[in-house]
């Protein structure tokens, strides 16, 4: 059997930014502003923000960041203790299987055991491993949380319609006013040009049935 490293995980290279990519469209706040604007026939306003320093720079993202990487070296020392038992049976079996003195159905026995406690190492890696990427979901989304909320009060506060990323992390709307989602139109425009295609052409049967 194969040593079985209780190495859990890949080194923390930082909070992902799949945060920033979530927080597209918001219309929550007062939209009155960018109402007004967009009534008038008046583009919105846009500005940006730069979501590698807001990485850097947000505290919350620091102090969440060294509350995981502590969770992640007490999970994988939890592992590396539930795992020890069962790597020393394991170690135990091949000894005793290697020294000769083993009979052919004793032989069996100890191979059946041994796949039995590499199944039951990899499960225990595999666990560690789910818990610790709900763990890094959760902190992802409290961080999510934190700057939708203050995103929402500073576009409202200082009359901007959107804010987009900007950076290595990707480009994105991270805000939206309400007056400026098109989504709607849009979609009403796409499915008139589906349906009247189709129209036609059931048209052009009923005719051919008529004749």
């Amino acid at each position: 059997m194969k040593h079985v490293t209780p190495s859990v995980f890949w080194p923390v290279v930082g909070v992902g930014f799949a945060w920033l990519i979530a927080l597209t469209w918001t219309s929550i706040g007062d939209t009155s502003t960018a109402a007004a604007r967009s009534a008038a026939g008046v583009g919105p306003v846009v500005a940006f923000v730069h979501g590698d320093s807001l990485q850097r720079g947000m505290a919350l993202v620091q102090t969440m960041q060294a509350n995981f990487e502590m969770q992640m070296d007490a999970r994988e020392k939890q592992l590396q203790e539930d795992a020890l038992p069962l790597q020393e049976e394991a170690q135990e079996l091949l000894s005793y299987a290697n020294s000769g003195q083993a009979s052919e159905d004793e032989l069996g026995i100890a191979q059946r055991r041994v796949m039995e406690l590499e199944e039951e190492l990899r499960a225990l890696q595999r666990a560690a491993e789910q818990d610790m990427l709900v763990a890094e979901q959760n902190m992802q989304a409290v961080i999510a949380q934190a700057l939708r909320s203050h995103l929402e009060d500073h576009a409202r506060e200082e009359g901007i319609d959107y804010v987009l990323n900007w950076g290595l992390s990707g480009e994105g709307v991270l805000y939206g006013s309400e007056p400026w989602d098109i989504t709607s139109e849009v979609l009403n425009r796409v499915n008139e040009s589906h349906h009247a295609p189709i129209q036609s052409h059931l048209e052009a049967e009923g005719n051919s049935t008529d004749q």
